[in-house]
């Protein structure tokens, strides 16, 4: 049974405080998120009989239908495992008449659930249908409809709800601490006005509540181009504060698709993917079929979660192109296990595009329990292009000249070498001193400025497959940039661009080491970076 949002209550009409309705609801114990028995005392005018009651319980009261699920199907089990609680009728004149409460399978296929109220003043059980209210997202709404027992009046009526239903925890507070309100409306068969009630009660302990979502994420491109179907997914233990807003932040190489998201921003919407969520409370049937909605209007757009009857929960987030956002700022007060989100994007096209570079998704919540939490998570992927290769050798270390031979290759797929990093082992080191600039400049005409170049020459350096843009060493290590991307590049490194120490040399020389580690940062044209590390036998 979920439960979250009441309708805000208003001041009661002249009517009902002269009818003399009113409404207790009081737990057992306060603790947010705790499992106490429940007490709900219903008063009604005195000289008539209600005819339909609703009650919209306080957000986040809810009822556990996975304590036993028989209870859910077939014909209702009015039997001591699906018994939820005792309660009353009294009527004028009759007295009181005691009963008791069974969890039974909904009547309507817009009910979540259903409870029979069997007493001793009729042998028909009477229905109360539990289901979401339309009004308030996620809200419940315990309905029923009593018979009309004229001449007598049903001027009261009691439920104590349970803690434990077959012996598992069968109730829950909200896991908030502020007021939490339960209203209730009521029509007459007579001539007494429909009126309403209210009754609250305030949760405590909300900081000995635990809260630790995690995130995870994962990105699939597709064959031949660059859409991508993404995957996330935001899981709690049971027993764990809800989250009230949850932020999620992309990476900057995931990319709207603006040509096939474009027909979407309308209040209409399309669908782009598929939603499904678990909870200790509800069957895990119950969560496995919602849909995720883009749509939009004007400058903004959303994405929608919405899942069907009879558990009709909707969440929307506010779409931030700027800050690679999306926030649900209003999640209802229902405790989750997990909630994936797959999005493809509308009509067989992909609602975003993905350059596959290495990212992590980003994730920022809060609780209702007033708890925050910021967690990060490495998106995996998937069907994107292959890491690039390398292969080399070395030679004359042992006579003191030392020789590198590097080639690295594109991965399948990916994207052309744009850059490389290159860092050597110990015993090997850079020298700037092969790297000499010459400035050249031709005599000007008469009236015209003179032409000049600079020419940059660095001894020991060879490079086969592109043509450098810049060299330069930094931090000890060598960096290329091309002037092109290429798939393969070989790099022919000596001295006196790269020179040995004498301790390295003797070691070579008496084959007292064993491989040379040679670290490399490779950069692609879609500034993808990858870091690759080449071990060499010392020649």
């Amino acid at each position: 049974m979920l439960a979250v949002t009441a309708a805000s209550v208003a001041a009661l009409p002249a009517s009902a405080l002269a009818a003399g309705e009113s409404l207790s609801v009081t737990p057992s114990n306060l603790q947010a998120g705790g499992s106490p028995s429940i007490s709900a005392t219903y008063a009604f005018a005195a000289s008539d009989t209600p005819k339909t009651v609703v009650t919209s319980l306080a957000a986040g009261v809810l009822a556990n239908l996975n304590a036993n699920p028989s209870c859910l199907v077939g014909a209702p089990e009015l039997t001591p495992s699906c018994g939820i609680g005792s309660a009353s009728v009294t009527t004028n004149p009759g007295g009181t008449a005691p009963g008791n409460l069974y969890l039974v399978p909904p009547q309507s296929s817009t009910d979540a659930a259903g409870i029979d109220l069997v007493t001793t003043l009729s042998p028909t059980p009477q229905y109360i249908g539990v289901s979401l209210n339309p009004n308030t997202p996620g809200g419940l709404n315990l309905t029923t409809t009593f018979p009309d027992t004229s001449p007598a009046d049903i001027t009261g009526f009691t439920a104590d709800f349970s803690s434990a239903l077959d012996g598992q925890p069968f109730t829950r507070l909200p896991s908030y601490c502020n007021d939490a309100v339960t209203t209730m409306s009521v029509t007459y068969y007579g001539a007494t006005a429909p009126s309403s009630a209210a009754s609250s009660f305030t949760p405590t302990g909300c900081a000995t509540l635990s809260y630790a979502p995690v995130l995870t994420a994962a990105i699939a491109r597709d064959t031949g181009d660059t859409g991508a179907t993404i995957t996330a997914a935001i899981t709690q233990s049971a027993g764990q504060a809800a989250s009230k807003a949850i932020t999620l932040q992309l990476p900057r190489g995931l990319v709207p698709n603006l040509v096939a998201d474009a027909p979407c921003l309308n209040s209409t919407g399309c669908k782009v993917g598929t939603a499904t969520a678990t909870s200790p409370l509800v069957p895990k049937a119950a969560l496995a079929n919602g849909t995720v909605t883009l749509s939009g209007s004007g400058t903004t757009s959303a994405i929608t979660i919405a899942f069907p009857a009879p558990f009709p929960i909707s969440l929307t987030g506010a779409i931030s192109l700027t800050s690679r956002s999306v926030t649900f700022a209003s999640v209802p007060d229902v405790p989750l296990t997990s909630l994936a989100l797959s999005i493809t994007g509308p009509s067989g096209a992909k609602a975003f595009n993905t350059d596959c570079a290495p990212a992590s998704i980003g994730g920022t919540f809060t609780s209702y329990s007033s708890a925050t939490r910021t967690v990060t998570a490495p998106i995996v992927y998937t069907h994107c292009a292959a890491s690039p290769t390398v292969s080399g050798s070395t030679s004359g270390l042992a006579g003191g000249q030392p020789k590198l031979k590097v080639t690295i290759t594109h991965g399948k797929g990916a994207a052309n070498i744009a850059t490389v990093v290159l860092a050597l082992p110990g015993g090997l080191k850079f020298s700037r001193a092969a790297i000499v600039s010459h400035r050249t400049c031709t005599k000007a005409a008469k009236g015209k400025t003179a032409t000049c170049s600079i020419t940059t020459t660095i001894t020991g350096l060879g490079v086969s497959g592109g043509m450098p843009k810049s060299v330069a060493i930094h931090g000890g290590k060598l960096q290329i940039t091309l002037k092109r991307p290429v798939g393969k590049l070989t790099l022919t490194v000596s001295g006196p661009l790269v020179s040995e120490g004498k301790s390295l040399q003797s070691k070579v020389k008496k084959h007292k080491t064993g491989s040379l580690t040679f670290s490399l940062k490779v950069g692609d044209a879609k500034h993808a970076t990858t870091t690759l590390s080449l071990k060499l036998k010392p020649h």
